[in-house]
């Protein structure tokens, strides 16, 4: 043992029982202050949209069509941005050409027809799944495109939301 250990006064100094009660201590204030912050803090607002197919299910996307069939699928809107909130869906079909431009949408792409929308006024977290939606495709190609663009109604009027875009592309024969 060194000297410095040996000359350690050891009921002047800490003690076992000591740093035991310190470290609880500083265990109960970092506890405490981790239940404050996942108490008290807010979540962010949030929207969810996706694609659901012909059996309102997230799987089994049909991907092959014939020109004239019916394809048929349905959305999910779940309001979650802390207020109520209008939305119209845009429904338009594209073809084999279409390119994406997510800051100005599909309405001024030449390669997609717009084809008709939906509306629906949604509380905070109410959800909503959309009456069935048919397309049918007009000529036979790869990558024939179902696309859907969720805008959202502001003062300024309808607002598109460039993160919301849900494309389904198919395979298309005659």
């Amino acid at each position: 043992m060194s000297e410095d250990s040996e000359n350690f006064d050891w009921k002047s100094g800490l003690t076992l029982e000591k740093i035991t009660k310190i470290v609880l201590i500083a265990g109960i204030i970092v506890v405490s202050g981790a239940m404050i912050y996942t108490f008290t803090k807010t979540e962010e607002p949030d929207l969810l949209f996706f694609l659901l197919n012909e059996n309102q299910e997230m799987k089994d996307f049909q991907t092959n069509s014939t020109v004239g069939e019916n394809v048929s699928i349905y959305t999910f809107i779940e309001n979650q941005l802390g207020y109520t909130e209008n939305f119209s869906v845009r429904v338009y079909r594209g073809n084999s050409n279409i390119s994406i431009n997510r800051s100005i949408g599909v309405s001024e792409n030449i390669n997609a027809s717009y084809l008709f929308n939906y509306t629906y006024t949604l509380e905070n977290e109410q959800s909503i799944i959309s009456d069935m939606i048919d397309v049918s495709f007009i000529e036979a190609g790869l990558n024939q495109s179902i696309i859907l663009e969720l805008w959202t109604f502001t003062e300024n009027g309808w607002d598109y939301f460039p993160e919301y875009i849900l494309i389904q592309r198919f395979a298309v024969y005659l």
